[in-house]
């Protein structure tokens, strides 16, 4: 049996029963965020409202955590816009809390960049290169994805970088690069073939 902050469905009973040993926990912020990322690929709307309920209770040590998870949960829901802005409360709150630091640039870069948000490239590759430690093949395939298809969509000679993106998607799935659960692994192979010249 699942604990009771790891609930994989969703129902009036579960909530009852869920916000009752919620009132009698220490850490309210973390057991909303456990539960919200639990429930973000089956019940986004639910784990987005978890995720404010986090962001309520602005605990420092949570709520780079619940931005990101919040993004994630709106980007299944279709608001892009909503999960970018999402996501940029997560890079403010890691900014603050330099302890407490997620991935939610690297899914906002990449976000942005499958949205075509150009208007947000210049943001996305500033913070991409900021946090570029390792040469590019050794890099996280995420940072990857989001360079390569920025590069691509304003006309920089990237066919090698997709290619080699493209290797390292190869017959994997979802899981592999931990990507988040609005991402189909079908559509990136897809835009990266086309920048790799495939398509």
């Amino acid at each position: 049996m699942a604990e009771w902050f790891r609930n994989t469905d969703w129902n009036d009973e579960i909530e009852i029963a869920f916000d009752a040993r919620l009132g009698r926990a220490r850490d309210k912020a973390q057991y909303l965020n456990i539960q919200a990322h639990t429930l973000l690929a089956s019940h986004p709307h639910v784990a987005a409202n978890l995720c404010r309920r986090v962001l309520a209770l602005d605990a420092p040590a949570q709520t780079a955590r619940a931005g990101l998870y919040l993004g994630t949960a709106l980007a299944v829901q279709g608001d892009v816009d909503g999960a970018i802005s999402a996501l940029e409360g997560a890079i403010g709150a890691e900014q603050r809390e330099p302890m407490h630091r997620t991935a939610a640039y690297l899914d906002q870069a990449l976000l942005i960049t499958l949205a075509r948000r150009d208007d947000l490239y210049d943001t996305a590759l500033e913070r991409l290169e900021s946090e570029r430690a390792l040469p590019v093949r050794e890099q996280s395939p995420t940072a990857l994805f989001a360079l390569t298809l920025i590069g691509g969509a304003r006309g920089e000679n990237v066919a090698g970088a997709a290619a080699l993106a493209l290797k390292m998607l190869g017959d994997s799935d979802q899981e592999e690069f931990a990507l988040p659960p609005y991402l189909s692994i079908r559509e990136l192979k897809s835009r990266l073939s086309e920048v790799a010249g495939l398509q």
